[in-house]
């Protein structure tokens, strides 16, 4: 049993995207309505995704990341709670930490692809 949750678990982190549409599919079919989908999907694979970011810098650079990952994180929130604070002049913390989430989700798929392409751009071409 551990080994189908291990497998499971490293089958997300190396391929986020085809359990992004998956999920989003899933998602669809049980809310009936696709932006309630579409901000599902995102809120449930956004920690897969920055994990998937770090395991992909690990294999790339031979080096964890992960610290830098994690104040990169925090100086997102504050931006969020910073942009948050000039629009509203308060700071609704459940609003924000929504805000922040989803970007984080966009940033970090924007990564996985970029850092998809480059490891193979550099392991075809240069090795």
């Amino acid at each position: 049993m551990s080994d189908l949750i291990v497998y499971t678990v490293a089958f997300l982190v190396t391929l986020p995207l085809p359990f992004l549409v998956i999920f989003y599919l899933c998602a669809r079919k049980w809310s009936k309505h696709k932006l309630k989908a579409l901000h599902r999907t995102a809120n449930y694979t956004a920690p897969i995704f920055i994990m998937s970011v770090h395991v992909l810098l690990v294999v790339l650079f031979d080096r964890s990341f992960l610290p830098f990952i994690i104040v990169f994180l925090l100086i997102l929130l504050g931006m969020s709670m910073v942009a948050q604070y000039r629009i509203n002049e308060e700071v609704r913390l459940f609003r924000a930490l929504k805000g922040f989430w989803r970007v984080s989700f966009l940033l970090f798929i924007l990564f996985y692809m970029g850092l998809s392409t480059f490891g193979l751009v550099t392991r075809v071409f240069f090795s």
